[in-house]
Order: C-alpha cells, then sequence, then structure tokens
C-alpha cells in the first residue's frame, strides 16, 4: 500500500515538473489589411436604408412587473422536505466516505 503511494506521489511530481517548462512561442499578424472593410446593405437605395433602420420598442409594455404570488403551504412544504433530504444525502455520503478512508488507514 505504502509503495503504491509511493509511486503515485512520484507521479505526481513528474507531472507538475514538466508542466512549468515553457515553450517557444512566435506572434504572427492575422489581421489581413482588408478584413475590417464596412460596407453598406444593398447600395443606396431606399430598400438597404429601411433593413438598417432602427425602429423603437414601444417602452410600456417592456417594462409591465406582474405581481408575484407567494407559494402555496403544500410548494412550502415539499421545499422543506427537499431541503431535509438533502441534508441528509450530504450527510450519509459524508459519513460514508470517513468511514471508508478509515477502512483504508
Amino acid at each position: 500500500m505504502r509503495r503504491a503511494l509511493l509511486l503515485l506521489g512520484v507521479a505526481v511530481v513528474m507531472l507538475t515538473a514538466h508542466s512549468g517548462i515553457a515553450v517557444e512561442q512566435t506572434v504572427e499578424e492575422i489581421v489581413p489589411p482588408g478584413e475590417q472593410r464596412v460596407e453598406t446593405l444593398g447600395g443606396a437605395n431606399q430598400q438597404a436604408v429601411q433593413e438598417q433602420a432602427v425602429h423603437g420598442v414601444d417602452v410600456t409594455a417592456e417594462q409591465e412587473v406582474a405581481p408575484q404570488e407567494p407559494p402555496s403551504a403544500a410548494a412550502k412544504a415539499a421545499q422543506n422536505v427537499g431541503k431535509v433530504a438533502t441534508g441528509i444525502t450530504a450527510a450519509a455520503v459524508s459519513l460514508g466516505a470517513t468511514a471508508a478512508m478509515l477502512l483504508f488507514l
């Protein structure tokens, strides 16, 4: 068991030792001179102007807020049961992991 842990530790040290080595890097220009050219849609006719126009949105319809309804008693009870079940499951997993670790010592 100790040999396996020792070999695992050596493997981790060897892997982390190689991660700090710098590799040669080069910088290359990737933006050709004509890539950022802006062109109009469809020329200067009326259709192109309407395609690029910005239209306002009705402000009152976007900002309406509906009243929030409180959860029912059944919904509150279901939430509490879910919280308790999650807590019990977490405790069981934690105790099981602790017992497993103690068995392997």
